[in-house]
């Protein structure tokens, strides 16, 4: 888990509730990736630090709107953090991918993950290190599985979700969990949906040709795909709901890793 999440987020149960109230801005520029310039509703500027590094396609619209936190209020110099954009729809993002795998963590620990239930994950210093973010989960019988959580950020004008953003991205988690899977263990690329208007999920081979081409290999060889969806509002961030993903162009799909 991110050991900075206490620093934005606190636990409630299921929940994953902002500390402190967010503050809408209008996007004016993104500079470096890393910093963001805004525009306060008292026409004031300001600028934020950008979690995300990536693309951010279609999050980083001038002109859009956008709320930030301020976690560190009480100290001086820092910059204060973009949390949330509003997307074409009125639909909300949580661009701060770090979070992908508290979210899944959350969830499955929360008992909102049918395909994980019983499962627990091992805590540090008892955690093996494994790379790419690839963690081990235990049930109390002894069974064992590896899952590696992928946040999703990005959709089409019909709301389907695509991954990656980039060329290049996850494909070193995904031929890892092919190994783990092809050394007999149970392996889950679990997508994080970070955008509450994508209803399913679609490798992008427009983008990474290669990334599509070893998912379905993947899927092929037993590795489980899961996808589900976060509610986002301005209070708090929680996983919990299901969406296909579909690795052909037509009807063929994968959901909750089955074939469908």
């Amino acid at each position: 888990m991110n050991k900075n999440a206490n620093q934005l987020f606190t636990g409630a149960g299921t929940l994953m509730r902002f500390k402190s109230p967010l503050i809408e801005a209008t996007l004016l520029k993104r500079s470096f990736r890393f910093l963001a310039e805004v525009t306060l509703k008292n026409k004031k500027r300001r600028m934020l630090y950008c979690p995300n590094l990536g693309a951010l396609r279609h999050c980083d619209v001038l002109g859009s709107r956008v709320w930030f936190s301020n976690p560190n209020r009480l100290s001086q110099g820092y910059l204060d953090i973009w949390e949330l954009t509003e997307v074409d729809g009125g639909w909300l993002v949580f661009i701060n991918q770090g979070y992908a795998g508290i979210l899944v963590r959350e969830a499955i620990e929360s008992h909102l993950i049918p395909e994980l239930e019983g499962f627990r994950f091992l805590q540090s210093p008892m955690m093996p290190s494994f790379g790419h973010g690839i963690e081990m989960l235990l049930k109390e019988n002894g069974e064992q599985c590896f899952i590696h959580a992928e946040p999703v950020l990005c959709a089409s004008v019909r709301n389907e979700g695509y991954f990656p953003e980039e060329k290049g991205m996850g494909i070193s988690a995904l031929e890892e969990l092919i190994a783990l899977r092809e050394a007999g263990h149970r392996a889950i690329l679990f997508y994080c949906i970070q955008h509450n208007g994508i209803t399913c999920l679609r490798p992008e081979d427009n983008i990474d040709p290669v990334y599509g081409v070893r998912l379905r290999e993947a899927v092929a060889l037993g590795v489980e795909c899961l996808a589900y969806r976060a509610h986002i509002s301005l209070q708090e961030v929680i996983l919990g709901s299901a969406v296909p993903v579909l690795l052909m162009q037509e009807s063929f799909g994968i959901k909750s890793g089955n074939l469908k």
